[in-house]
């Protein structure tokens, strides 16, 4: 059976997302952007989030109290998104669905290849470190009724005094500690994921040789330095167009689903996409480093021999 993949995006069309929803297609046969005007005319299998009936997200909102240094508008689209989806299967009649990030390439049928991978008892995945005290929905599986028990204990979160108490304790630390970040949906999965820990998967660990990618800067996925890195990323070798990476604990090649190029390695993702330039994205990014400390270098040249050129000219006259 199909299970559709979504992809939820709001505010623009960014190339990242329009690589993301390519590259999804070319893997999987449901598609589906869950987006807003902005992004109306971006995919022809959208769905309008702005026309949708969001009471839920602003009952939720008006009980939301804010735990984090994060930019209120990029807090609110994270927030925004498991209620938007949720808000779509119920519209749809959809019972289950793989969601994944604008930010992410598809390299998998996941409802062929992963899916079956899934217990029977599964109701969702994440991914998350071992250790961390937060875990992610950039790759996740999801049934209609585990998404809607997450977004009610989003609610409870904010109501209920003894987790309330957690969340503020860990927004203490971080301004303690001088630390970015504070109290997002990621905190939230985490501490859902732990009261229904027999029925959440985390993939972020290897199953049957196969593992969906934490972020391709970082050596760790599921452990701690677990894959090789080359450049400042995971050391890739693709083969018929998959990507596959060395995973030193296993001692073994391990093929990735997917690829997360979070925050600054987005700019990866038109070399990755493209099948004559993957096999070369480290040496391109390499180049693409050095040709732009070389513009800023001729910027600051040309500025300072203009500068003294005035002073001298100033001098002259």
């Amino acid at each position: 059976m199909e299970i559709p993949l979504t992809i939820a995006h709001f505010g623009g069309s960014p190339q990242h997302l329009k690589l993301s929803l390519k590259s999804a297609a070319q893997f999987n046969r449901q598609v589906v952007l869950i987006g807003d005007e902005s992004n109306n005319h971006l995919w022809v299998n959208h769905w309008n989030s702005d026309q949708a009936g969001m009471g839920k997200f602003r009952r939720f909102m008006n009980s939301y109290v804010k735990m984090s240094d994060y930019p209120d508008s990029y807090e609110t689209a994270f927030w925004k998104r498991p209620f938007v989806v949720e808000a779509w299967m119920k519209s749809e009649g959809v019972k289950e669905l793989f969601l994944i990030d604008s930010d992410v390439l598809s390299f998998a049928d996941y409802s062929k290849e992963v899916a079956p991978l899934l217990p029977n008892n599964c109701r969702a995945t994440l991914m998350q470190y071992i250790g961390e005290r937060w875990a992610s929905l950039h790759f996740s599986y999801w049934t209609r009724e585990a998404l809607e028990d997450f977004t009610d204990f989003c609610f409870k979160a904010y109501e209920d005094r003894n987790i309330r108490l957690e969340l503020e304790a860990k927004y203490r630390w971080h301004i303690d500690n001088r630390s970015p970040g504070g109290v997002c949906e990621m905190t939230l999965l985490y501490l859902w994921a732990e009261k229904n820990s027999g029925a959440v998967v985390n993939l972020a660990k290897v199953v049957n040789n196969t593992v969906a990618d934490e972020a391709i800067h970082s050596p760790k996925n599921y452990f701690d330095d677990e894959y090789e890195l080359r450049a400042g990323f995971k050391r890739l070798v693709f083969r018929r167009g998959v990507p596959y990476g060395f995973n030193k604990i296993l001692k073994q090649e391990i093929r990735f689903w997917c690829l997360h190029c979070q925050g600054d390695s987005k700019r990866l993702m038109r070399w990755l996409e493209s099948g004559c330039m993957r096999n070369y994205f480290t040496h391109l990014e390499r180049l693409n480093r050095h040709v732009g400390v070389l513009k800023r270098k001729s910027k600051s040249y040309i500025h300072g021999t203009l500068k003294y050129l005035v002073r001298r000219g100033q001098k002259i006259m």
